[in-house]
Protein backbone atom coordinates (compact mmCIF):
# COMPACT_ATOMS: atom_id res chain seq x y z
CA UNK A 1 0.00 0.00 0.00
CA UNK A 2 1.06 3.23 -0.94
CA UNK A 3 -0.46 6.68 0.54
CA UNK A 4 0.12 9.70 -0.81
CA UNK A 5 -0.97 13.35 0.02
CA UNK A 6 -2.00 16.37 -2.45
CA UNK A 7 -4.39 19.19 -2.50
CA UNK A 8 -7.71 18.54 -3.41
CA UNK A 9 -8.59 20.41 -6.52
CA UNK A 10 -12.57 19.18 -6.66
CA UNK A 11 -14.55 17.29 -3.81
CA UNK A 12 -15.58 14.08 -3.72
CA UNK A 13 -14.11 10.44 -3.22
CA UNK A 14 -14.03 7.57 -5.53
CA UNK A 15 -12.25 4.32 -5.92
CA UNK A 16 -11.30 2.01 -8.85
CA UNK A 17 -8.94 0.89 -11.44
CA UNK A 18 -6.40 3.53 -12.58
CA UNK A 19 -5.13 4.27 -15.91
CA UNK A 20 -2.42 6.54 -16.95
CA UNK A 21 -2.23 9.07 -19.93
CA UNK A 22 1.03 9.09 -20.72
CA UNK A 23 2.37 12.10 -23.31
CA UNK A 24 5.37 9.66 -24.04
CA UNK A 25 8.56 11.05 -25.93
CA UNK A 26 8.98 12.74 -29.05
CA UNK A 27 11.64 12.52 -31.25
CA UNK A 28 12.89 8.75 -32.54
CA UNK A 29 13.77 7.69 -35.87
CA UNK A 30 12.92 11.10 -37.36
CA UNK A 31 14.80 12.06 -40.70
CA UNK A 32 15.17 15.80 -41.94
CA UNK A 33 14.31 16.35 -45.15
CA UNK A 34 15.13 19.26 -47.56
CA UNK A 35 13.27 22.64 -45.78
CA UNK A 36 10.98 22.70 -48.30
CA UNK A 37 9.69 19.64 -47.61
CA UNK A 38 9.42 20.20 -44.09
CA UNK A 39 7.64 23.30 -44.32
CA UNK A 40 5.13 21.44 -46.61
CA UNK A 41 4.60 18.84 -44.21
CA UNK A 42 4.32 21.08 -41.23
CA UNK A 43 1.97 23.11 -43.49
CA UNK A 44 -0.25 19.87 -43.86
CA UNK A 45 0.10 18.64 -40.37
CA UNK A 46 -1.76 22.19 -39.08
CA UNK A 47 -4.25 21.88 -41.34
CA UNK A 48 -4.89 18.01 -39.57
CA UNK A 49 -4.16 19.34 -36.37
CA UNK A 50 -7.02 22.52 -36.81
CA UNK A 51 -9.53 19.93 -38.38
CA UNK A 52 -9.56 17.69 -35.66
CA UNK A 53 -9.56 20.35 -32.64
CA UNK A 54 -12.75 22.22 -34.82
CA UNK A 55 -14.55 18.52 -34.48
CA UNK A 56 -13.91 18.02 -31.23
CA UNK A 57 -15.31 22.14 -30.53
CA UNK A 58 -18.68 21.26 -31.85
CA UNK A 59 -19.24 18.87 -28.60
CA UNK A 60 -17.29 21.18 -26.27
CA UNK A 61 -19.47 23.79 -24.64
CA UNK A 62 -18.41 27.06 -22.72
CA UNK A 63 -14.38 27.10 -21.38
CA UNK A 64 -14.15 23.74 -22.71
CA UNK A 65 -14.59 24.86 -26.14
CA UNK A 66 -12.97 28.29 -25.21
CA UNK A 67 -9.62 26.19 -24.95
CA UNK A 68 -10.09 24.68 -28.09
CA UNK A 69 -10.42 27.78 -29.93
CA UNK A 70 -7.64 29.77 -28.09
CA UNK A 71 -5.22 26.94 -29.85
CA UNK A 72 -6.68 26.92 -33.06
CA UNK A 73 -5.95 30.37 -32.54
CA UNK A 74 -2.44 29.93 -31.89
CA UNK A 75 -1.83 28.01 -34.65
CA UNK A 76 -3.22 30.96 -37.11
CA UNK A 77 -0.74 33.14 -35.36
CA UNK A 78 1.65 35.43 -37.40
CA UNK A 79 4.54 35.52 -35.23
CA UNK A 80 4.04 31.59 -33.85
CA UNK A 81 4.06 30.37 -37.82
CA UNK A 82 7.08 33.14 -38.19
CA UNK A 83 9.31 31.25 -35.36
CA UNK A 84 8.68 28.11 -36.63
CA UNK A 85 9.45 29.07 -40.39
CA UNK A 86 12.80 30.73 -39.72
CA UNK A 87 13.86 27.80 -37.75
CA UNK A 88 12.63 24.75 -40.42
CA UNK A 89 14.65 27.69 -43.36
CA UNK A 90 17.71 27.34 -40.72
CA UNK A 91 17.79 23.43 -41.83
CA UNK A 92 16.22 22.21 -38.41
CA UNK A 93 13.42 19.31 -39.08
CA UNK A 94 9.42 20.62 -38.85
CA UNK A 95 8.45 18.65 -35.45
CA UNK A 96 11.84 20.00 -34.15
CA UNK A 97 10.74 23.89 -35.00
CA UNK A 98 7.77 22.96 -33.22
CA UNK A 99 8.88 21.80 -30.03
CA UNK A 100 11.13 24.97 -30.27
CA UNK A 101 8.58 27.39 -30.56
CA UNK A 102 6.27 25.30 -27.85
CA UNK A 103 9.10 26.25 -25.61
CA UNK A 104 9.29 29.44 -26.30
CA UNK A 105 5.94 30.66 -26.28
CA UNK A 106 4.70 28.67 -23.43
CA UNK A 107 7.73 30.12 -21.59
CA UNK A 108 6.59 33.64 -21.91
CA UNK A 109 3.31 33.17 -21.34
CA UNK A 110 4.55 31.39 -17.88
CA UNK A 111 5.63 34.64 -17.27
CA UNK A 112 2.64 36.88 -17.64
CA UNK A 113 1.31 38.50 -14.89
CA UNK A 114 -2.58 37.35 -15.68
CA UNK A 115 -3.58 34.41 -14.26
CA UNK A 116 -5.77 33.48 -16.50
CA UNK A 117 -3.77 33.86 -19.57
CA UNK A 118 -0.51 31.98 -17.90
CA UNK A 119 -2.74 28.99 -16.97
CA UNK A 120 -3.10 28.87 -21.26
CA UNK A 121 0.85 27.90 -21.62
CA UNK A 122 -0.39 24.05 -20.95
CA UNK A 123 -2.78 24.66 -24.08
CA UNK A 124 0.64 25.98 -26.10
CA UNK A 125 2.00 22.41 -24.92
CA UNK A 126 -1.14 20.65 -25.88
CA UNK A 127 -1.33 21.91 -29.26
CA UNK A 128 2.41 21.81 -30.38
CA UNK A 129 2.66 17.85 -29.06
CA UNK A 130 -0.78 17.66 -31.61
CA UNK A 131 1.34 19.22 -34.43
CA UNK A 132 4.55 17.03 -33.39
CA UNK A 133 2.20 13.61 -33.21
CA UNK A 134 1.18 14.45 -36.81
CA UNK A 135 4.43 14.97 -37.97
CA UNK A 136 5.75 12.02 -36.26
CA UNK A 137 2.94 9.33 -37.08
CA UNK A 138 2.31 9.09 -33.31
CA UNK A 139 -1.93 8.61 -32.74
CA UNK A 140 -3.83 11.46 -30.95
CA UNK A 141 -5.93 9.34 -29.07
CA UNK A 142 -3.74 7.73 -26.70
CA UNK A 143 -6.46 6.27 -24.23
CA UNK A 144 -9.69 4.22 -24.51
CA UNK A 145 -11.47 3.46 -21.37
CA UNK A 146 -13.07 0.23 -21.43
CA UNK A 147 -14.38 0.82 -17.40
CA UNK A 148 -14.69 3.56 -15.42
CA UNK A 149 -11.25 4.63 -14.09
CA UNK A 150 -9.40 7.01 -12.50
CA UNK A 151 -7.22 9.11 -14.55
CA UNK A 152 -3.83 9.95 -13.53
CA UNK A 153 -0.93 11.91 -15.19
CA UNK A 154 1.90 13.77 -14.27
CA UNK A 155 -0.14 17.29 -15.99
CA UNK A 156 -3.17 16.79 -18.01
CA UNK A 157 -3.45 18.64 -21.27
CA UNK A 158 -6.73 19.73 -21.87
CA UNK A 159 -7.24 17.32 -24.88
CA UNK A 160 -6.71 14.43 -22.96
CA UNK A 161 -10.26 15.21 -21.34
CA UNK A 162 -12.00 16.23 -24.55
CA UNK A 163 -11.28 12.82 -25.78
CA UNK A 164 -12.76 10.91 -23.50
CA UNK A 165 -16.23 9.96 -22.59
CA UNK A 166 -16.55 11.85 -19.14
CA UNK A 167 -18.45 9.31 -17.79
CA UNK A 168 -15.90 6.77 -17.34
CA UNK A 169 -13.62 8.67 -15.90
CA UNK A 170 -13.95 8.28 -11.68
CA UNK A 171 -11.49 11.13 -10.40
CA UNK A 172 -8.02 12.82 -11.39
CA UNK A 173 -5.34 12.46 -9.98
CA UNK A 174 -1.74 14.95 -11.30
CA UNK A 175 1.56 14.89 -10.25
CA UNK A 176 1.91 18.48 -10.85
CA UNK A 177 -1.50 20.74 -11.81
CA UNK A 178 -2.31 23.31 -9.54
CA UNK A 179 -6.12 24.23 -8.17
CA UNK A 180 -6.34 26.58 -10.78
CA UNK A 181 -5.18 24.27 -13.72
CA UNK A 182 -7.21 23.87 -16.42
CA UNK A 183 -7.63 19.81 -15.50
CA UNK A 184 -8.82 20.99 -11.76
CA UNK A 185 -11.16 23.53 -13.61
CA UNK A 186 -12.94 21.03 -15.89
CA UNK A 187 -12.95 18.36 -12.70
CA UNK A 188 -15.12 20.86 -11.03
CA UNK A 189 -17.54 21.50 -13.93
CA UNK A 190 -17.80 17.49 -14.45
CA UNK A 191 -18.04 16.82 -10.51
CA UNK A 192 -15.46 15.04 -10.61
CA UNK A 193 -12.41 14.61 -7.81
CA UNK A 194 -9.42 15.47 -8.24
CA UNK A 195 -6.38 15.50 -6.08
CA UNK A 196 -3.30 17.50 -7.39
CA UNK A 197 0.30 18.04 -7.03
CA UNK A 198 0.78 14.71 -5.71
CA UNK A 199 4.71 14.79 -6.32
CA UNK A 200 7.40 13.14 -9.51
CA UNK A 201 6.64 9.54 -10.36
CA UNK A 202 3.16 9.01 -8.68
CA UNK A 203 0.91 8.95 -11.75
CA UNK A 204 3.96 6.14 -12.95
CA UNK A 205 4.13 4.09 -9.74
CA UNK A 206 -0.09 3.95 -9.67
CA UNK A 207 -0.95 2.82 -13.42
CA UNK A 208 -2.76 -0.23 -13.82
CA UNK A 209 -3.39 -0.69 -9.60
CA UNK A 210 -6.10 -0.09 -7.73
CA UNK A 211 -6.57 3.08 -6.25
CA UNK A 212 -9.04 5.03 -3.77
CA UNK A 213 -8.99 9.38 -4.21
CA UNK A 214 -10.09 11.11 -1.36
CA UNK A 215 -10.75 14.84 -1.69
CA UNK A 216 -13.86 14.82 0.91
CA UNK A 217 -12.40 16.90 3.40
CA UNK A 218 -10.82 20.11 3.37
CA UNK A 219 -7.73 21.27 1.11
CA UNK A 220 -5.89 18.42 1.40
CA UNK A 221 -6.58 15.14 -0.27
CA UNK A 222 -4.99 11.40 -0.39
CA UNK A 223 -4.43 8.98 -2.91
CA UNK A 224 -3.96 5.51 -1.59
CA UNK A 225 -2.58 2.69 -4.12
CA UNK A 226 -2.97 -0.73 -3.77
CA UNK A 227 -5.14 0.20 -0.63
CA UNK A 228 -5.79 -2.17 2.77
CA UNK A 229 -8.80 -4.05 3.23
CA UNK A 230 -9.41 -1.73 6.02
CA UNK A 231 -8.92 1.38 3.77
CA UNK A 232 -11.31 -0.16 0.90
CA UNK A 233 -14.38 -0.98 3.78
CA UNK A 234 -13.70 2.83 4.88
CA UNK A 235 -13.81 4.32 0.86
CA UNK A 236 -16.90 2.13 0.19
CA UNK A 237 -18.69 3.51 3.62
CA UNK A 238 -18.07 7.00 2.62
CA UNK A 239 -19.05 6.66 -1.27
CA UNK A 240 -22.03 5.45 -0.09
CA UNK A 241 -22.79 8.44 1.98
CA UNK A 242 -21.72 10.78 -1.06
CA UNK A 243 -24.13 8.95 -3.48
CA UNK A 244 -27.02 9.13 -1.16
CA UNK A 245 -26.67 12.79 -0.53
CA UNK A 246 -26.04 12.87 -4.64
CA UNK A 247 -29.26 11.94 -4.71
CA UNK A 248 -31.29 14.61 -2.34
CA UNK A 249 -31.20 18.22 -3.12
CA UNK A 250 -29.13 20.37 -0.33
CA UNK A 251 -31.32 21.92 1.08
CA UNK A 252 -29.18 24.72 1.99
CA UNK A 253 -29.52 25.90 -2.01
CA UNK A 254 -33.42 26.76 -1.15
CA UNK A 255 -33.09 28.95 2.76
CA UNK A 256 -32.75 32.66 2.73
CA UNK A 257 -29.06 34.23 2.30
CA UNK A 258 -28.94 35.42 6.10
CA UNK A 259 -26.42 35.15 8.77
CA UNK A 260 -27.10 33.69 12.48
CA UNK A 261 -27.65 37.49 13.56
CA UNK A 262 -30.11 38.00 10.18
CA UNK A 263 -28.03 39.94 8.19
CA UNK A 264 -28.50 39.41 4.25
CA UNK A 265 -26.23 38.91 2.12
CA UNK A 266 -26.42 38.03 -1.65
CA UNK A 267 -24.40 34.98 -3.63
CA UNK A 268 -23.71 35.31 -7.60
CA UNK A 269 -22.36 33.21 -9.55
CA UNK A 270 -18.89 33.37 -12.18
CA UNK A 271 -19.56 32.49 -15.82
CA UNK A 272 -17.43 32.20 -18.92
CA UNK A 273 -18.93 34.16 -22.00
CA UNK A 274 -19.19 30.89 -24.01
CA UNK A 275 -20.85 28.95 -21.54
CA UNK A 276 -24.52 27.68 -22.17
CA UNK A 277 -26.70 30.87 -22.39
CA UNK A 278 -29.53 28.25 -21.78
CA UNK A 279 -27.61 27.25 -18.26
CA UNK A 280 -29.97 29.35 -15.23
CA UNK A 281 -28.09 30.57 -12.54
CA UNK A 282 -27.36 27.56 -9.95
CA UNK A 283 -27.94 26.77 -6.65
CA UNK A 284 -29.88 29.91 -5.83
CA UNK A 285 -27.41 32.64 -7.33
CA UNK A 286 -29.12 35.97 -7.70
CA UNK A 287 -26.85 36.94 -11.08
CA UNK A 288 -23.84 36.61 -12.57
CA UNK A 289 -21.27 38.34 -10.49
CA UNK A 290 -18.16 38.06 -13.34
CA UNK A 291 -18.48 37.05 -16.96
CA UNK A 292 -15.27 36.74 -18.18
CA UNK A 293 -15.17 37.66 -22.09
CA UNK A 294 -11.49 36.38 -22.84
CA UNK A 295 -13.05 34.64 -25.85
CA UNK A 296 -13.42 38.16 -27.92
CA UNK A 297 -10.03 38.55 -27.70
CA UNK A 298 -8.69 35.29 -28.73
CA UNK A 299 -11.06 34.96 -31.47
CA UNK A 300 -11.80 37.69 -32.48
CA UNK A 301 -15.81 37.31 -32.05
CA UNK A 302 -17.46 39.68 -34.51
CA UNK A 303 -20.21 42.63 -33.14
CA UNK A 304 -23.20 40.58 -33.97
CA UNK A 305 -21.79 37.61 -32.80
CA UNK A 306 -21.15 39.31 -29.45
CA UNK A 307 -24.38 40.72 -29.40
CA UNK A 308 -26.47 37.78 -30.06
CA UNK A 309 -24.73 35.84 -27.60
CA UNK A 310 -25.05 38.83 -24.52
CA UNK A 311 -28.57 39.36 -25.77
CA UNK A 312 -29.70 34.99 -25.13
CA UNK A 313 -27.59 35.50 -22.15
CA UNK A 314 -30.07 38.18 -20.55
CA UNK A 315 -32.95 37.31 -21.85
CA UNK A 316 -32.27 33.91 -19.92
CA UNK A 317 -31.63 35.46 -16.67
CA UNK A 318 -34.85 36.19 -15.83
CA UNK A 319 -34.28 39.72 -15.01
CA UNK A 320 -30.90 38.84 -12.48
CA UNK A 321 -27.85 40.75 -12.86
CA UNK A 322 -25.20 40.00 -15.44
CA UNK A 323 -22.42 41.96 -15.02
CA UNK A 324 -19.54 41.76 -17.70
CA UNK A 325 -15.98 42.20 -17.42
CA UNK A 326 -14.64 43.53 -20.18
CA UNK A 327 -11.33 42.18 -22.54
CA UNK A 328 -8.07 44.21 -21.44
CA UNK A 329 -4.70 43.95 -23.22
CA UNK A 330 -2.78 45.56 -20.38
CA UNK A 331 -3.50 42.04 -18.74
CA UNK A 332 -2.20 40.33 -21.36
CA UNK A 333 1.76 41.47 -21.83
CA UNK A 334 4.29 39.20 -23.29
CA UNK A 335 1.26 36.80 -25.02
CA UNK A 336 1.80 35.75 -28.47
CA UNK A 337 -0.52 38.01 -30.12
CA UNK A 338 -0.15 41.05 -27.69
CA UNK A 339 1.52 42.85 -30.70
CA UNK A 340 -1.16 41.96 -33.02
CA UNK A 341 -3.78 42.82 -30.94
CA UNK A 342 -1.91 46.12 -30.10
CA UNK A 343 -1.57 46.61 -33.38
CA UNK A 344 -5.41 45.98 -34.37
CA UNK A 345 -6.83 48.54 -31.65
CA UNK A 346 -4.85 51.38 -33.27
CA UNK A 347 -4.09 52.82 -29.41
CA UNK A 348 -7.18 52.17 -28.10
CA UNK A 349 -7.85 50.30 -24.89
CA UNK A 350 -11.00 48.68 -25.42
CA UNK A 351 -12.26 46.63 -28.38
CA UNK A 352 -15.09 48.61 -30.21
CA UNK A 353 -16.67 45.39 -31.23
CA UNK A 354 -17.27 44.01 -27.76
CA UNK A 355 -18.23 47.84 -26.40
CA UNK A 356 -21.09 48.43 -28.91
CA UNK A 357 -22.41 44.97 -28.60
CA UNK A 358 -23.16 45.67 -25.13
CA UNK A 359 -24.71 48.51 -25.46
CA UNK A 360 -27.07 47.29 -27.89
CA UNK A 361 -27.34 44.14 -25.28
CA UNK A 362 -28.21 46.31 -22.74
CA UNK A 363 -32.23 47.13 -23.48
CA UNK A 364 -33.04 42.98 -22.81
CA UNK A 365 -31.77 42.60 -19.28
CA UNK A 366 -30.10 44.20 -16.31
CA UNK A 367 -26.39 45.00 -17.51
CA UNK A 368 -23.85 45.89 -15.94
CA UNK A 369 -20.12 46.89 -17.42
CA UNK A 370 -16.93 46.33 -15.32
CA UNK A 371 -13.48 47.72 -16.85
CA UNK A 372 -10.48 45.58 -15.49
CA UNK A 373 -6.67 46.80 -14.93
CA UNK A 374 -8.09 50.43 -13.74
CA UNK A 375 -5.13 52.24 -11.89
CA UNK A 376 -6.69 55.50 -11.19
CA UNK A 377 -8.89 57.89 -12.72
CA UNK A 378 -7.13 58.33 -16.22
CA UNK A 379 -7.64 55.00 -16.81
CA UNK A 380 -11.70 55.04 -16.46
CA UNK A 381 -11.72 58.42 -18.24
CA UNK A 382 -9.59 57.09 -21.20
CA UNK A 383 -12.18 53.94 -21.32
CA UNK A 384 -15.37 56.40 -21.21
CA UNK A 385 -14.33 58.59 -23.66
CA UNK A 386 -13.90 55.34 -26.13
CA UNK A 387 -17.40 53.85 -24.57
CA UNK A 388 -18.46 57.37 -26.13
CA UNK A 389 -17.17 56.87 -29.11
CA UNK A 390 -18.87 53.60 -29.70
CA UNK A 391 -22.22 55.56 -28.77
CA UNK A 392 -21.72 57.92 -30.93
CA UNK A 393 -21.89 55.19 -34.07
CA UNK A 394 -24.43 53.11 -33.33
CA UNK A 395 -26.45 56.73 -33.03
CA UNK A 396 -25.28 58.01 -36.24
CA UNK A 397 -26.41 54.16 -37.68
CA UNK A 398 -29.51 54.17 -36.23
CA UNK A 399 -28.82 51.15 -33.72
CA UNK A 400 -31.19 50.49 -30.43
CA UNK A 401 -28.82 51.00 -27.73
CA UNK A 402 -28.78 51.85 -24.34
CA UNK A 403 -26.14 53.14 -21.50
CA UNK A 404 -26.00 50.15 -18.46
CA UNK A 405 -24.13 51.26 -15.39
CA UNK A 406 -20.47 50.94 -15.77
CA UNK A 407 -17.89 50.20 -13.45
CA UNK A 408 -14.61 48.65 -12.17
CA UNK A 409 -12.75 45.76 -11.13
CA UNK A 410 -10.58 46.47 -8.46
CA UNK A 411 -7.70 44.47 -9.00
CA UNK A 412 -4.67 46.47 -8.38
CA UNK A 413 -4.47 48.26 -4.86
CA UNK A 414 -3.87 51.50 -6.77
CA UNK A 415 -7.89 50.94 -7.52
CA UNK A 416 -8.71 50.39 -3.87
CA UNK A 417 -6.89 53.43 -2.81
CA UNK A 418 -8.49 55.73 -5.32
CA UNK A 419 -12.09 54.29 -5.10
CA UNK A 420 -13.63 57.42 -3.92
CA UNK A 421 -11.74 59.42 -6.37
CA UNK A 422 -13.00 56.98 -9.03
CA UNK A 423 -16.93 56.58 -8.04
CA UNK A 424 -16.69 60.97 -8.24
CA UNK A 425 -15.47 60.50 -12.13
CA UNK A 426 -18.70 58.12 -12.61
CA UNK A 427 -18.12 54.91 -11.57
CA UNK A 428 -21.57 53.13 -10.76
CA UNK A 429 -19.99 49.72 -9.24
CA UNK A 430 -16.84 47.88 -7.91
CA UNK A 431 -15.91 44.56 -8.01
CA UNK A 432 -13.04 43.85 -5.85
CA UNK A 433 -11.56 40.43 -7.64
CA UNK A 434 -9.72 39.13 -4.02
CA UNK A 435 -7.66 36.92 -5.68
CA UNK A 436 -6.01 39.28 -8.24
CA UNK A 437 -5.89 42.50 -5.39
CA UNK A 438 -4.06 39.68 -3.05
CA UNK A 439 -1.51 38.99 -5.91
CA UNK A 440 -0.55 42.76 -6.87
CA UNK A 441 -0.93 43.39 -2.79
CA UNK A 442 1.72 40.43 -1.75
CA UNK A 443 4.36 40.38 -4.44
CA UNK A 444 2.78 37.11 -5.70
CA UNK A 445 1.76 37.44 -9.67
CA UNK A 446 3.50 35.02 -10.50
CA UNK A 447 2.40 32.52 -7.45
CA UNK A 448 -1.48 32.42 -8.19
CA UNK A 449 -1.48 28.61 -5.44
CA UNK A 450 0.07 31.24 -2.75
CA UNK A 451 -2.15 34.12 -3.24
CA UNK A 452 -5.36 31.99 -2.59
CA UNK A 453 -3.95 30.98 0.50
CA UNK A 454 -3.34 34.84 1.74
CA UNK A 455 -6.72 36.50 0.06
CA UNK A 456 -7.58 37.18 4.22
CA UNK A 457 -3.93 38.91 4.55
CA UNK A 458 -4.30 42.46 7.05
CA UNK A 459 -2.78 44.75 4.35
CA UNK A 460 -5.36 43.27 1.38
CA UNK A 461 -8.31 43.44 4.24
CA UNK A 462 -7.04 47.03 5.12
CA UNK A 463 -7.35 47.82 0.86
CA UNK A 464 -11.06 46.12 0.97
CA UNK A 465 -12.30 47.83 4.04
CA UNK A 466 -11.41 51.10 2.67
CA UNK A 467 -13.15 50.19 -0.92
CA UNK A 468 -16.27 49.49 1.27
CA UNK A 469 -15.89 52.74 3.24
CA UNK A 470 -15.76 55.09 0.03
CA UNK A 471 -18.31 53.32 -2.08
CA UNK A 472 -20.71 53.18 1.45
CA UNK A 473 -19.96 57.05 1.71
CA UNK A 474 -21.40 57.51 -1.91
CA UNK A 475 -24.17 55.03 -1.73
CA UNK A 476 -22.06 52.75 -4.67
CA UNK A 477 -22.76 49.20 -5.11
CA UNK A 478 -19.18 46.77 -3.83
CA UNK A 479 -18.87 43.12 -4.22
CA UNK A 480 -16.25 40.70 -3.25
CA UNK A 481 -15.35 38.42 -6.81
CA UNK A 482 -12.80 36.04 -7.54
CA UNK A 483 -13.53 33.31 -5.27
CA UNK A 484 -12.73 29.86 -5.67
CA UNK A 485 -13.52 26.57 -4.04
CA UNK A 486 -9.70 27.26 -2.40
CA UNK A 487 -10.30 30.23 -0.93
CA UNK A 488 -13.67 30.47 0.48
CA UNK A 489 -12.75 29.72 3.99
CA UNK A 490 -10.72 33.09 4.40
CA UNK A 491 -13.78 34.83 2.80
CA UNK A 492 -16.13 35.08 6.12
CA UNK A 493 -13.75 37.77 7.42
CA UNK A 494 -14.77 40.16 4.40
CA UNK A 495 -18.86 39.90 6.16
CA UNK A 496 -17.43 41.67 9.08
CA UNK A 497 -15.58 44.65 6.89
CA UNK A 498 -19.36 45.23 5.41
CA UNK A 499 -18.98 43.02 1.65
CA UNK A 500 -22.98 41.92 1.10
CA UNK A 501 -22.17 40.41 -1.98
CA UNK A 502 -20.35 37.90 -2.99
CA UNK A 503 -19.63 36.31 -6.79
CA UNK A 504 -18.06 32.89 -6.71
CA UNK A 505 -17.30 29.64 -8.61
CA UNK A 506 -20.45 27.50 -9.15
CA UNK A 507 -18.81 24.59 -7.12
CA UNK A 508 -17.95 27.24 -3.95
CA UNK A 509 -21.54 28.50 -3.97
CA UNK A 510 -23.08 26.17 -1.39
CA UNK A 511 -19.90 25.79 0.40
CA UNK A 512 -19.41 29.66 0.83
CA UNK A 513 -23.05 30.08 1.88
CA UNK A 514 -22.92 27.46 4.58
CA UNK A 515 -20.06 29.42 6.15
CA UNK A 516 -21.67 32.83 5.76
CA UNK A 517 -24.74 31.97 7.61
CA UNK A 518 -23.10 30.50 10.24
CA UNK A 519 -21.05 34.11 11.57
CA UNK A 520 -22.83 36.03 13.62
CA UNK A 521 -21.93 39.76 13.18
CA UNK A 522 -23.36 40.92 16.94
CA UNK A 523 -20.21 39.65 18.22
CA UNK A 524 -18.37 42.61 16.62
Amino acid sequence: MYTFTGVSASPGIVMGPVEQIDHGTAGLHRIVCDPFRERALYDVAVVLAKDELRRLSQRAKGPDADILLFQIALLEDESFTNEIGDYIAAGAGGAAAVERAEQIFAGRLNNVDDEYIRERSVDVCDVCRRVVDILDGRPRRRLHLKRPSILVADRFFPSDLFSLDRRMILGLASNQDSTVSHAAIMARSMGIPAVVQLGDGVAALAAGHLAILDASVGDTGTFIVQPSGTHMAEADCKIAQSRLHGRTPDPVAALLCLTKDGTAFRLLTATNATSDPEEPLTQGAAGIGLLRTESVLLDDLPEETQFSTLREKLQNSDGAMVAVRTCDTNADDNSPWTAEMAKRLHGHRLFFPQIKALLRAAPYGDLRVLFPMIAGVEDWESCMREVEVCRTQLRNAGVEMQSPPFGCIVDMPSAALLAGELIDHGVQMLAIDIEDLTRYTMGLVQDSDAAVNRVDNPAVQRLVKEVVEQARARGVEVYLCGITVASITRIPVYLHLGIRAFSVEPAALLPLKKLLMAEDLRKE
